[in-house]
């Protein structure tokens, strides 16, 4: 049964936007900035050439623009991590890590304090939403907290313990601190890593584990221990989904980020090999196929844009209908739940430049 949209106030109007789709008029949605905190770019600004130039400078590789379809719907994009929360937990990890770079012991009880600001924020039977907007530079600090909020989720549907749940989110927070050693092999970022969380008083070994073991893999390929199953730590074993998953999505030395639904898939090939089946299946009941305000074509030739998704129902979510079938835009929105009708189903997700063709023609009509 489809449902007429009546409207309402908006909450969210934000379109993710890769640098090379970025167009003169757009304006940002939030605030750009750096690891250490500063505003690289501010909300609600009106792209010109030369703030368009200066991004590709900086080597940000997307940024959150508005979009006046997903304004009207008035969508609720809430994130795993908010911006805020995001933002102060980044600035003191590279704080932190910028003082290893000096030669010094960090304080576990700092790392402590951002992992429970990561922990008081992440709620059980959750959605994962992340977004990432961040310079390649400042990948490393973005990529771990990502991570750490990724771990606290899984944790927290395993009905993992409040210690437990900060043993691995400290973990997590800290797995790629190997990366601030210089070094030619990348794969050796683990074994340095832990050589030097072994220096520091008051982090569990259990947390050690998760730097030292996140690269090891189920089926013994991994490294640098080449461990396998039951001989991977647990903590390390859900570090390594949630440190995959989310370098498909944002890491910007990828030749090109996977979009949701593909790193959901990858994640599913790779269950029972690369990754614990059973961690795995925890995780992907949480991970989003098509997050709220992705558009989608229907196999009735219908255009839409997801309105809302829940856990284990992520291929079955609401849908704004925008269009009729040929495609083209319509004034009067429909709303149908793929849960409640099981003939209909979602073809393919548009891609960036579609999306920018389709707004542009719907604020022609307006």
């Amino acid at each position: 049964m489809l449902h007429i949209y009546s409207g309402k106030e908006f909450d969210v109007s934000m379109q993710k936007v890769s640098v090379r789709n970025l167009r003169q008029g757009m304006t940002t949605y939030t605030q750009l900035r750096a690891a250490d905190g500063r505003i690289l770019l501010g909300s609600k600004i009106e792209l010109n050439e030369r703030y368009i130039s200066r991004i590709q400078e900086l080597g940000i590789f997307s940024l959150s623009v508005t979009n006046p379809i997903i304004e009207r719907l008035g969508l609720v994009y809430e994130e795993t991590l908010s911006e805020e929360h995001k933002a102060k937990v980044t600035k003191n990890l590279k704080s932190a890590f910028d003082d290893i770079k000096k030669g010094e012991l960090i304080d576990v009880y700092r790392i402590s304090a951002l992992a429970k600001i990561i922990e008081d924020t992440v709620r059980k039977n959750q959605i994962i939403r992340i977004n990432n907007c961040n310079t390649v530079e400042d990948y490393i600090y973005s990529h771990s907290v990502n991570v750490a909020a990724l771990v606290a989720v899984i944790a927290s549907d395993m009905d993992y313990s409040t210690l437990k749940i900060h043993e691995l989110v400290m973990g997590a927070l800290l797995h790629d601190v190997g990366k601030v050693f210089e070094g030619d092999n990348v794969k050796e970022h683990c074994q340095r890593g832990f050589d030097y969380v072994r220096k520091l008083r008051g982090l569990s070994v259990l947390s050690m584990h998760v730097i030292l073991d996140h690269h090891e893999k189920y089926d013994g390929t991994g490294y640098p221990r080449q461990l396998s199953g039951s001989e991977i730590p647990e903590y390390a074993k859900i570090a390594a989904i949630a440190n995959a998953y989310d370098a498909m999505v944002s890491d910007p030395q990828r030749e090109e980020l996977l979009l949701p639904h593909q790193a959901y898939e990858a994640l599913m090939s790779m269950s029972g090999t690369y990754f614990d089946r059973e961690i795995t299946n925890i995780f992907l009941a949480k991970a989003p196929l098509y997050p709220v305000g992705t558009f989608v074509v229907l196999d009735s030739g219908y255009i839409g844009v997801i309105t809302e998704t829940l856990p284990k129902l992520q291929s079955r979510p609401s849908i704004m209908v925008l269009s009729d079938e040929h495609g083209v835009l319509t004034d009067n929105w429909q709303e149908i739940n793929l849960a409640d009708n099981l003939t209909t189903f979602i073809m393919r997700v548009m891609s960036e430049e579609e999306v920018i063709e389709l707004t542009n023609k719907y604020e022609r009509k307006q």
